[in-house]
């Protein structure tokens, strides 16, 4: 039950429902349903359990580790920086495991970020055992892991890949807007019905403009103006259908 909620997510409070109690009756009518207070207990003697044997194992089986962090703002508002471990053993197998989901305080500047890296790695024992860091591209991120010693950073690759596909997306932003707004002018009741019956009326409106779309992409390519063309034909129609003003 306490693998399954953790493995999963699954909020604690789940075990007083109703219906769920009913569900696992079903299934086994001799299991007995933890209270909350109980799944807590256990997962807290669990860490207990786990957490010295883990830094044994960081000790003894990692000659240098690489970490990733990353740091979030919760519904709270509060700021959390979770950290996690990776290393390779002497059999050659990929070891990783989460450290820590620290609480930052505010400001989230470089210097309290690397204030909360610090003393974690210090509970850890493994400072020494760092030599490169995975973050986002924040500045103070970057800050943070250019004012420690003897550690090197890598940027997230998928962090990066969405910079960029960001920034490819700017010139095209105003005909996104533009197209959005012509969605959310048919998605109206009354204007939806307006288009089925012109498209009733007119059936062959909807080939004609196919067409001229498609030769246009032939002859023009798929470059903004364009696409902006696209829809000024569009939106010819739209008027010669008595659809928009």
């Amino acid at each position: 039950m306490v693998d399954w909620l953790i493995s999963d997510s699954v909020p604690i409070h789940i075990v007083q429902s109703e219906v769920f109690r009913r569900f696992i009756y079903e299934l086994d009518p001799a299991f007995t349903m933890p209270c909350e207070e109980t799944v807590k207990k256990t997962i807290c003697e669990a860490y207990n359990y786990s957490f010295p044997n883990l830094k044994e194992m960081l000790l003894t089986q990692a000659t240098s580790v690489s970490l990733t962090m990353d740091l979030w703002t919760a519904r709270s508002r509060q700021g959390y920086l979770g950290v996690t471990c990776s290393y390779i053993d002497q059999s050659f197998k990929l070891c990783e495991f989460t450290l820590d989901i620290a609480y930052i305080r505010y400001p989230h500047t470089s210097a309290h970020i690397k204030d909360t890296l610090e003393d974690i790695l210090n509970e850890w024992h493994i400072r020494e055992k760092v030599y490169i860091i995975t973050t986002d591209n924040a500045s103070n991120m970057k800050k943070c892991i250019q004012d420690m010693e003897g550690v090197d950073r890598l940027g997230c690759v998928a962090h990066t890949i969405q910079l960029i596909i960001g920034k490819g997306m700017k010139p095209a932003e105003i005909l996104i807007a533009r197209v959005k707004q012509l969605i959310d002018f048919f998605m109206r009741p009354k204007q939806s019905e307006r288009l089925e019956d012109a498209q009733k009326n007119f059936p062959g409106l909807s080939d004609e403009l196919e067409r001229e779309i498609a030769l246009q992409n032939e002859e023009d390519g798929n470059d903004n103006e364009d696409e902006q063309e696209i829809i000024v034909s569009l939106i010819k129609y739209l008027k010669f259908l008595n659809l928009i003003n």
